[in-house]
């Protein structure tokens, strides 16, 4: 399961890892990849229950 990542725990790590970077610019950043990162675990939670459903049952053998 991924754990989930606030904004201000993203924009924290670009402060720390990007100190040259202006604010703007880590707010921006920090943006762009909470989106990705929710989206991504979004479709792996899909994924997930998609494979779940599908193998229930279904390859059983006795």
């Amino acid at each position: 399961m991924m754990r989930y990542y606030t904004l201000s725990v993203i924009e924290e790590a670009y402060r720390r890892q990007n100190p040259e970077l202006t604010e703007a610019e880590i707010k921006e950043k920090a943006k762009k990849i909470h989106s990705q990162l929710n989206t991504l675990d979004i479709s792996w939670r899909r994924s997930n229950k998609k494979f779940y459903r599908m193998n229930e049952f279904g390859h059983m053998t006795f």
